[in-house]
């Protein structure tokens, strides 16, 4: 779109001021703005429905000229067969100013930048706010807002702000030093899906991160680790209840205010919210048994089948026998309290291994008992369970880890079917071996299920002093999850799964937007929608967080626009959630172990975190230079050739942008045309926005700087050549009529609108400039004095 010219500016400067000058006796003057891309037609639709809505007004005259206003006006938008590429503004109502005559008009206008407010109002005035604004600049600014981590580069094109470019990084947005330590038993996730002790990881690793970027899981390798010794602090959260102990220094993802910052753990404090995926996302494949038995003799061996894969049915079977199996050297033992769960265990045996699976009932011990006699199965179970004490010891084995998430979600279904309950209408499990459950809790997000881990003294149960640890599955989303991807063989447990999804509120404090209350509310005004309508008025203020469920229901259902929803929608969509800090406790000094990844992050106790700070500096600027020379290629596109540019204005957050500035990276002519520097704190869209809010010194300074320049090239001449200038009305209409002025310059408010409109036409059709300027200057004032209207000329005409 090229600049506003001086005809257009004062067409658009005399609609305004026609309008201004019409007043209604009660609220009966239409205003209607429609933005660019906005069907017309839907408009059209709306002014129809406040047409019924008016018949409620009391007042008949009223009534009525707002009815007809409405009516003309929905005639006139139907001549359109789309919305003007700028959008429109359409004005409508009673101008008469005769009490005893109705004159209904309909005023309409394309203006000369784009419309970006959506609007319908009816008032004793109309409405030209959106216009005025537009007559404020008509020039073009190139935008830059950026940090390391992300860059915005617009357009400034009189009021209204262009985005032309959004880039991002991998390079997090702050560094702090230090060798952040975590406890060794800290639990992460190899990228083949084993998890792991951080004490076992090493250099070269290939572990589970967040790309924050794509918001999804991706692989990132140990390239360095360390041991220290540290006072180590235990963080636990709430909703889900999870543990992780670091040091001090340790940095964590944080929701703030600002975004998704990274805290030192003495930054950070009981209430505030870390970083979880909602899903861990791997791209895993089924797993070769590699099992070869040691046959010692053939006689009375037992024909069987035996895959050569882990498939769903066996990796079932093994998560039963970890919750209710026993080995030995010939056989297994199950042990089941349902009679249905121990028949549907004894068919899915024999199908898998084709062997006949003996069931009796233990009446004097009130189970049922499923027993399968085949040394060849023992051994193979032995391979995989090597803990003799596996109720104590045991963990989920790998070869189950590895597997992809139906295998995954079949050994789950297995272990709940031995282990699991449902009650209060919440999933659990609960056994005395914390390892299991802590894997159990990462495993589980694996397959989008988020739990709870607890512990307790097991005080109820008189033959065990051991603490009993479980999971605690309660939030809709997850109970649907395991519903469908994990379920109990038991028809009751089924059926309660299904009541309690049924009966669930949506309302939870699990599964939380990362994004602030506030930052959906400006989204939200500045799509033209007030806040008020979508009952969150403590959301909008960040005095509450929102679950997803409750976003979708209360916010995303009720958008129609579009593209707005689709913005919206990226929120509902993301794979991160927060998770609220209930308590930090102390602990003793102890040995420590310190990673460091190469995408900066990691997830430990299925929380993310930061990666060391050793040698991290190195790795960060480079990264940074990089991206600093990916902003340079599209400054350099998008601003170097543009010839209507009058400036271009870089911002951000602390010294980024003046290392890009001040460095190798922009070319010198585009360097040239930048006006300013200046501080802001957001990088993306918003960015752009605050961006030209803290420049409007600069750019009232561009702007008196051009008038300047034109006044003071006028009086240099009137002083040095003055048989090349005409000042005052007659002389210049005299040099207009002999076709000798190059540039014609009109002092704004001094020339009446219709006269100036005259003099511009035949200076546009004689090809000379026309330049309008303000008293705001010295230069101003003396021209003042002259009359206010003079002319450059090409050649002498006395």
């Amino acid at each position: 779109m090229e600049q506003i010219d001086t005809k257009k500016k004062y067409k658009l400067k005399r609609f305004i001021n026609q309008l201004k000058n019409v007043r209604g006796r009660h609220t009966e003057l239409v205003t209607v703005y429609i933005p660019k891309d906005y069907s017309i037609i839907k408009v059209t639709q709306q002014l129809a429905q406040e047409k019924d809505t008016a018949s409620n007004i009391k007042d008949k005259r009223t009534r009525t000229n707002v009815q007809d206003s409405l009516e003309r006006l929905i005639r006139h938008l139907r001549l359109y067969k789309e919305t003007p590429p700028n959008g429109l503004a359409a004005f409508a109502g009673n101008i008469s100013e005769n009490e005893s005559k109705v004159d209904i008009e309909v005023f309409s206008l394309e203006p000369p930048f784009p419309i970006t407010t959506r609007l319908y109002r009816c008032d004793q005035t109309f409405v030209l706010d959106e216009l005025e604004k537009q007559l404020e600049s008509n020039s073009v600014h190139g935008l830059v807002v950026m940090d390391k981590r992300e860059a915005t580069v617009g357009l400034l094109k009189g009021s209204y702000i262009e985005k032309l470019h959004n880039l991002t990084s991998g390079v997090p947005g702050k560094y702090k030093t230090g060798g952040q330590c975590l406890s060794p038993d800290t639990l992460i996730m190899k990228y083949d899906g084993e998890i792991i002790e951080i004490k076992e990881g090493h250099n070269p690793l290939l572990i589970a991160s967040e790309n924050f970027n794509l918001e999804t899981t991706e692989e990132t390798p140990i390239i360095a680790k360390w041991e220290n010794k540290k006072k180590l602090f235990k963080i636990t959260t709430c909703y889900p209840k999870i543990e992780i102990k670091s040091s001090r220094d340790h940095l964590f993802f944080v929701r703030t205010k600002q975004g998704i910052e990274e805290k030192q753990l003495s930054e950070i404090g009981k209430g505030d919210y870390l970083i979880i995926p909602e899903k861990i996302n791997l791209k895993l494949e089924y797993q070769k048994l590699d099992f070869y038995p040691k046959i010692f003799s053939t006689r009375n061996l037992k024909k069987l089948s035996l895959s050569e894969y882990l498939t769903e049915d066996l990796a079932r079977i093994l998560g039963y026998y970890l919750g209710d199996g026993c080995y030995e050297i010939d056989r297994l033992s199950f042990f089941e309290q349902r009679k249905d769960v121990a028949g549907f265990y004894k068919k899915l045996i024999e199908k898998t291994f084709n062997l006949e699976v003996k069931y009796r009932f233990r009446k004097d011990k009130n189970y049922h008992q499923l027993r399968v006699y085949s040394r060849i199965v023992s051994q193979l179970f032995k391979q995989i369970f090597k803990e003799d004490k596996k109720t104590l010891n045991e963990k989920i084995p790998s070869i189950i880890l590895k597997s992809p998430d139906s295998v995954l979600a079949s050994f789950l279904a297995g272990f709940f079917d031995a282990e699991g309950y449902i009650s209060n209408n919440r999933i659990g499990l609960g056994i005395n071996n914390q390892y299991i459950t802590r894997q159990l809790q990462f495993c589980l997000l694996r397959l989008g299920i988020i739990g709870s881990l607890w512990e307790y003294d097991n005080r109820k149960n008189f033959y065990s002093n051991n603490i009993r640890y479980s999971i605690s599955i309660e939030d809709i989303k997850s109970l649907e999850n395991f519903y469908r991807l994990i379920g109990f063989m038991s028809k009751e447990k089924q059926k309660k799964i299904n009541f309690a999804i049924k009966n669930k509120g949506r309302t939870s404090k699990i599964r939380q937007l990362t994004v602030n209350g506030k930052e959906i509310a400006r989204i939200l005004r500045n799509s033209g929608y007030a806040t008020d309508k979508f009952h969150a008025s403590q959301f909008f203020v960040n005095k509450r967080q929102m679950s997803k469920e409750i976003f979708k229901e209360k916010i995303l259902n009720k958008i129609d626009d579009e593209q707005l929803k689709k913005r919206l929608e990226m929120f509902y969509n993301s794979n991160l959630i927060i998770v609220k800090i209930a308590n930090i406790k102390e602990l003793e000094e102890t040995t420590t172990v310190d990673i460091e990844t190469k995408n900066h992050n990691f997830i430990a106790n299925g929380i993310i975190v930061h990666n060391s700070a050793a040698r991290f500096s190195r790795l960060r600027e480079q990264a940074a230079k990089e991206f600093y020379q990916r902003i340079a290629e599209v400054v350099n596109q998008e601003f170097l050739n543009k010839k209507e540019l009058k400036g271009i204005i870089i911002g951000g957050p602390g010294p980024t942008k003046n290392e890009f500035f001040d460095g190798p990276f922009i070319n010198n002519e585009v360097k040239k045309k930048v006006i300013g520097l200046k501080d802001i704190t957001y990088t993306d869209e918003f960015g752009l926005e605050e961006l030209v809010e803290k420049s409007k010194d600069l750019l009232a300074d561009e702007g008196v700087t051009a008038e300047k320049q034109v006044l003071h090239k006028f009086l240099s001449m009137l002083a040095t050549d003055p048989k090349r200038t005409a000042y005052g009305l007659k002389d210049v209409e005299k040099a207009l009529e002999y076709g000798a002025v190059e540039m014609l310059i009109i002092l704004e408010g001094k020339i009446d609108d219709k006269k100036a409109e005259e003099l511009e036409e035949k200076a546009a059709n004689s090809g000379a400039k026309t330049e309008i300027v303000s008293e705001d200057t010295q230069e101003g004032k003396q021209f003042k004095n002259l009359g206010g209207i003079g002319a450059i000329l090409r050649f002498p005409i006395h």
